[in-house]
Parts: C-alpha cells; sequence; structure tokens
C-alpha cells in the first residue's frame, strides 16, 4: 500500500516519515511533497496512490486544491487532512469533498496511526467495493452515506451506547463529519433522529406488544424507564401508559 504525505514544512513530513510504523500499518511506499505542485508530479506518476495525507494551508495552493485536482482525473485516495487549527474549519468543505478524518498539528504521531489505520482498511473496501465510491457521484454517496447512518441507527436502537462515536465507527468517518452530513442533509440533528427513531420503536411495542413500560425502555436503548418515560411524555404529550389505553381502544 502507497502513501503521498504533503506538506510545505519539511520537518512535518519527516518527522511523520520517520516515526510512523509503516510496516505495522501494511503501507510499503511512502512519498512526500511539499506544495500542491509537487504532489500533482508524484500523483501523475503514481496514480494508484491508496492515500493521501494533506496539509489544508499551503503557499499558492491549499490541500483542498489539490483534493479537488485529483476527482476530476477519478482519482479515489482515501483522503485524510492535516490541519493547525483546533478546532476543524473547514467543515463544508470536507463534507462536499467526502474525506474520512482529520488530524490536528503538532502531530500525534498515536493518533496519526490509529487514523492511518483506519484508512488502510477503507481503502481495502473501496477496492473490493469500487462502484461505491465513484468520485463523480458525490450527492448520491452522501444520500447513501445518510440512508446506512438512518440503517445503523434502526438496528441498533436497543443499544444504550448508540451514539454518534458508535455509528462513525461503523461507518469509518469522523463524528464530527457525520452529524454535519446528516444534518445538512436531513435538516435534523442525529441525536434528535436517534430519539425519534426510539420513540417510534416505542409507540409500536406499546400498541402491538404487552411488554411493561421497563421491557420496552430497555429494548429501546433509553438508560432507564424514567428517562424514557420523560421523553415520551415531553415527545407525545400524553405518558406511555395513556398512549398504550388510547390505541387500545381504536
Amino acid at each position: 500500500m502507497k502513501i503521498l504525505i504533503i506538506d510545505d514544512d519539511f520537518y512535518i513530513v519527516e518527522d511523520i516519515r520517520l516515526n510512523t510504523n509503516w510496516e505495522k500499518l501494511g503501507i510499503h511506499e511512502q512519498y512526500s511533497a511539499h506544495s500542491v505542485q509537487e504532489a500533482r508530479n508524484v500523483m501523475e506518476r503514481q496514480p494508484d496512490m491508496d492515500i493521501v495525507l494533506t496539509d489544508i494551508e499551503m503557499p499558492k495552493e491549499n490541500g483542498f486544491d489539490f483534493i479537488r485536482w485529483l476527482y476530476k482525473r477519478n482519482l479515489n485516495p482515501v483522503i485524510l487532512l492535516l490541519t493547525g487549527h483546533e478546532r476543524f474549519d473547514y467543515a463544508h468543505s470536507a463534507i462536499e469533498l467526502h474525506l474520512m478524518d482529520y488530524l490536528t498539528k503538532p502531530v500525534d504521531i498515536a493518533n496519526l496511526e490509529n487514523a492511518l489505520a483506519k484508512a488502510v482498511g477503507e481503502r481495502k473496501r473501496r477496492k473490493v467495493y469500487p462502484e461505491l465510491f465513484k468520485i463523480n457521484r458525490e450527492e448520491e454517496k452522501k444520500e447513501s452515506t445518510i440512508e446506512i447512518i438512518k440503517d445503523c441507527v434502526r438496528k441498533n436502537l436497543s443499544s444504550p451506547d448508540l451514539n454518534r462515536q458508535m455509528i462513525a465507527e461503523f461507518v469509518h468517518m469522523n463524528p464530527d463529519y457525520i452529524s454535519a452530513i446528516f444534518s445538512k442533509k436531513t435538516g435534523e440533528s442525529l441525536t434528535g433522529f436517534i430519539l425519534k427513531e426510539r420513540l417510534k420503536a416505542a409507540k409500536v411495542m406499546l400498541s402491538t406488544t404487552d411488554y411493561s413500560l421497563q421491557e420496552i425502555s430497555y429494548r429501546t436503548g433509553f438508560s432507564s424507564p424514567s428517562y424514557f418515560q420523560r421523553q415520551f411524555k415531553k415527545s407525545v404529550g400524553i405518558t406511555p401508559k395513556k398512549y398504550r389505553m388510547d390505541e387500545k381502544k381504536k
């Protein structure tokens, strides 16, 4: 597997090259570039590059310019970003370009190796299912990602650990990314959607089963029966018990 490391700071590139356990990651070829133009030159010689780790802010052209250049040529490496910002200030561009993850400087090698391990797994999936990752179908991919997220939520409602971190690990994306993508495409927060689906499942159980309120609360992933009842009344306007009684009268 191959990686291209792009940063205008020579010492950052060398630190990554010398201190990362490439053998453990299964990345056997490492290339480097210190400008977008150098990166283009490398990609023209190595169009089958598997992973790109790129800085955002560089002289003349930035990392996003390079990524768009890749996509116009239907080159599809897994892309990780380096940023000097403590907070990720490029969420819109990240969503637009379907980037996998980002790391802040100074680079923590342990965090970098974790991100690279995920990138290696993602690259292997893309090789097995290349039709799922055609860059010229960005909108379709976003819609597909939303459906995968929704499916993950519905299949894991009973888990009290169901949250954006769990979903992010399932779809192999950064939690900030999936939250932003979900809100942008659906108009609701991911947390709000999880709660809505839990309440929807609870309504079905109240209407069609004799499960106790405690059993329903656990089957729908609420942390306790009392929390379930509070959220249900807040959302529906009546208690679960009253809802069940009304449904049986129909």
